[in-house]
């Protein structure tokens, strides 16, 4: 009973007890833990050399930084626009431990950097949600959208998802498709205006299609961390049925929100069947639709010994993903 009352709480406390927690995590990880630190190979169109240095001693603290201030964007943009049923820290903390072990094994990334665009796109595309009358937050959706490709081009799905996903966010004015295309575009053009600045605009399209092509299925890079990820893969299920028994309850804006969450899910967690990856970066992306299907999951469900066994389960899963 007392578990399942610290789980929906609406008190803010564990926001500032989150980066004790996370450091506690890394720093374990770092004395105790094996020493398998790699650096992500999967980079993009637009990287950063800092991010691919093997021999750089910042790296990991700095993706740890990293995530707990873009574990504090995730929680501020629920709080912003209240898509969940209540106001709660679960996503942040949930965004952290699904985030941290990832961290722990590559360090600061191109994932890392994409995964804040894409929080920043599901910001502004909650923005367009509930303010119908701007194209503004239209505008910077497809442009935050596409910043994330640009980071990490095996996130091509996400732009495919920004296109679908605004019809049904009730934007589906033709306006609103100009203002996403003309994000989309200007993002693009200062990327191609950099590469012609530099003489490699011939290879752009090159350096696109290699980012994207090269690497490994996805669930043959860690095979001994495969029963974490099923215990996700049950998560999702259940809180998948968590949002279609609630939907009918819930608020215009709560209901749009969370089936654009669900989408951006479906549209990302397709691409790890048919993309091949060099790391588990993409789950940096991944968490962010996550955290908050998870967190809507457990402060809404109804069967409280069920809901406890579940979230030990995922602190289970995400200990597996740090060790």
């Amino acid at each position: 009973m007392r578990f399942n009352a610290v789980l929906r709480t609406k008190n803010v406390y564990m926001l500032y007890l989150l980066p004790f927690v996370l450091a506690v995590i890394a720093f374990l990880r770092f004395t105790f833990g094996p020493d398998d630190f790699v650096v992500c190979a999967d980079s993009g169109v637009i990287s950063i050399p800092f991010f691919s240095m093997q021999e750089n001693p910042w790296l990991k603290e700095v993706g740890v930084l990293a995530l707990l201030c873009l574990s504090f964007i995730v929680f501020f943009v629920a709080d912003r626009y209240k898509f969940l049923s209540h106001i709660t820290v679960l996503p942040a903390v949930i965004y952290g431990l699904l985030g941290v072990g990832i961290i722990c094994r590559y360090g600061m990334n191109n994932y890392l950097m994409a995964a804040l665009c894409a929080a920043l796109a599901v910001a502004r595309l909650q923005a367009a949600i509930v303010n119908t009358q701007s194209n503004a937050p239209v505008f910077g959706f497809g442009l935050f959208s596409t910043l994330a490709v640009l980071f990490c081009p095996k996130l091509v799905m996400l732009l495919v998802w920004a296109i679908v996903v605004l019809p049904f966010s009730g934007r589906a004015a033709f306006k609103d498709l100009v203002a996403l295309f003309i994000g989309i575009f200007t993002t693009l053009f200062f990327t191609c205006g950099y590469y012609f600045l530099t003489d490699q605009l011939v290879e752009l399209p090159d350096i696109f299609v290699d980012a994207l092509v090269v690497g490994q299925g996805f669930w043959m890079i860690m095979p001994e961390k495969l029963a974490a990820f099923v215990v996700f893969g049950i998560l999702v299920v259940v809180s998948l049925h968590n949002v279609v028994v609630n939907y009918p309850t819930a608020i215009v804006a709560q209901r749009r929100g969370m089936l654009s969450m669900l989408s951006m899910l479906l549209f990302l967690g397709s691409a790890l069947f048919f993309i091949p990856f060099n790391c588990h970066g993409v789950m940096l992306v991944i968490a962010v639709p996550l955290s908050y299907l998870f967190t809507q999951y457990f402060i809404s469900h109804r069967t409280k010994w069920i809901g406890n066994v579940l979230f030990l389960l995922f602190l289970a899963a995400c200990a597996w993903m740090v060790l």
